[in-house]
């Protein structure tokens, strides 16, 4: 009969303790995934706020603050949030929804810090979910708080996320993401000083080249330099010296000739004579023959045009 009292003390103390939302497990000892990575009160705020308010709050909890240009850390947030979103979903209780965040993190963590195969990462996930359905167990797994149909609905998610996906997780967390440096510049014009006591008004400004072009005042002409005497001496001196060379130049070339003249005999200074002489009659008389040939078919054409009007 003691037993038997017991046994309904218990039975009522499941009741009382689900309609907390809690199972007799949860609160009769101390479950090692709950409340381990998101304590009670963050895991009770997030569970209160859209998706883009928790995608925010987990990146501020878990130090993921450059998931914006980091594939790595945006990787890990997407996962984190995805997790959470379905357990919010599936209305899971604050406890049940710390310790499958908890779960998740820790099948996260095995491929990026242990890089384990996705057959140990399962039987991690196994082992975790050892005593799930049982009243008692010695060695629970910490997802032991769930019963039976829920821990189908987590194996089945996990199914379908993670290990369906698990060499681009592996890939993710094993290769270096390349660095791009991306940069800008701009060109803009700078508002030019302003005039005492305002500057003027806007309605009379133009574009730079405009103003540049037809507004803004020429530089002035720069003043010819003078020239210095030591200056004006060596220019002096150069102009001498080039006089100089031209008719040293000069000198030179009736110098060669005058030795060309005197090594040649009169015989050969005839000779050349009469060469230049008869090549230039010769072209003379071809010249004059052909003008006396045209002259003389201009006066029998016209003589023939004196005839043909006398006959007539």
């Amino acid at each position: 009969m003691p037993r038997s009292g017991r046994a309904k003390s218990g039975r009522r103390g499941d009741r009382q303790g689900a309609q907390d939302g809690t199972t007799k497990k949860e609160t009769d000892r101390e479950n090692p995934y709950v409340f381990k990575v998101i304590d009670e009160t963050q895991t009770k705020n997030l569970l209160e706020q859209e998706v883009e308010e928790v995608e925010k709050s987990l990146a501020s909890i878990l130090q993921l603050e450059n998931h914006s240009t980091e594939l790595l850390e945006a990787t890990q947030l997407d996962y984190y949030v995805s997790v959470f979103w379905w357990a919010k979903e599936q209305q899971f209780s604050v406890p049940q929804t710390s310790a499958l965040f908890t779960a998740a993190n820790q099948l996260l963590l095995n491929i990026k810090e242990k890089h384990m195969h996705i057959l140990d990462n399962i039987r991690e996930l196994k082992m975790m979910m050892s005593g799930v359905g049982a009243v008692e167990t010695e060695t629970p797994g910490g997802l032991d708080i769930f019963d039976s149909t829920q821990a189908k609905k987590i194996a089945d998610y996990f199914h379908t996320t993670l290990l369906q996906h698990y060499k681009l997780y592996q890939f993710v967390f094993s290769h270096t993401q390349a660095e791009e440096i991306i940069g800008l510049d701009l060109t803009c014009e700078l508002v030019q000083p302003a005039d005492v006591p305002y500057p003027p008004p806007l309605t009379e400004g133009l574009p730079g080249d405009v103003w540049e072009k037809y507004v803004k005042t020429p530089p002035p002409t720069p003043l010819p330099t003078q020239e210095s005497e030591s200056e004006l001496q060596a220019r002096k001196e150069e102009a001498e010296e080039a006089k100089r060379q031209a008719r040293l130049k000069q000198e030179e070339e009736i110098a060669q000739q005058d030795l060309i003249l005197s090594k040649l005999t009169s015989e050969e200074i005839q000779q050349v004579v009469e060469l230049v002489t008869k090549d230039t009659f010769k072209n003379l008389n071809a010249e004059m023959a052909s003008r006396l040939r045209e002259r003389e078919n201009t006066i029998l054409s016209r003589i023939n045009k004196v005839h043909k009007v006398a006959s007539t």
